[in-house]
């Protein structure tokens, strides 16, 4: 198979053995009797809640992969919680989806969450962006995995995390640090202050949000 793909006036070739074609996922909302329920719909086919996983018709929630929200098995888990306390009458928490977790487990593994920093930048914000190699972490050379980095972003007025983009050996275990730094508006310079032991994978999410504080200690 080859490709000529052209951005930007300037055209690349691909060429690959094989293509595999990822098309996504469709909200299944057809055959457990929903039409006639009086739930409303999104433009995308998919059941349409609010914050708190309600639909228009007021005993019924929806949860995970109906309401096309964020495909993904622990943001369903983290719905269902919403939607239990809701129905209880108990304190919740709206999720923020754009900062909920993403993982994809191939070699090496890709996790992320939050914003890019195209799409933060696009948002007004004032970002800064520290970027930390495992070549540079003890952990990851004992393994004899040192492919990846970890980059963080945070916004220059406030301090805050704005999101992290990591490659590299089990990054998936490495990202509740920054997300529940980020749910509870932690600073980078709040962050920079939690000690990691030595020598661990997570000591590259420290240096990186070392340097977002301005001062990355091996590096």
């Amino acid at each position: 198979m080859r490709v000529t793909v052209s951005k930007d006036g300037q055209q690349q070739v691909l060429e690959a053995d094989k293509v595999l074609q990822a098309i996504g996922f469709q909200p299944r909302v057809e055959g457990y009797g929903l039409e006639n329920t009086g739930v409303r719909l999104t433009e995308r086919g998919a059941i349409d809640i609010d914050g708190r996983c309600r639909t228009n018709v007021p005993h019924i929630y929806a949860i995970g992969d109906v309401t096309a929200k964020l495909m993904l098995a622990h943001a369903a888990e983290s719905m269902g919680i919403v939607a239990a306390e809701t129905i209880a009458g108990a304190e919740t928490m709206e999720l923020d989806y754009v900062m909920i977790p993403r993982a994809t487990y191939c070699q090496p593994q890709i996790a992320s969450f939050g914003w890019t920093e195209a799409q933060a930048r696009e948002k007004g914000f004032d970002v800064r962006v520290a970027k930390f190699p495992f070549t540079a972490n003890g952990k990851s050379n004992g393994l004899g995995d040192t492919a990846g980095f970890v980059k963080v972003l945070s916004d220059a007025r406030y301090g805050e995390l704005l999101g992290a983009h990591l490659i590299g050996p089990d990054v998936t275990e490495l990202l509740p640090e920054l997300t529940l730094a980020q749910q509870w508006d932690l600073t980078v310079h709040e962050v920079a202050r939690n000690v990691h032991a030595h020598p661990t994978l997570g000591e590259a999410v420290k240096e990186a949000i070392h340097g977002l504080a301005g001062h990355m200690i091996n590096m």
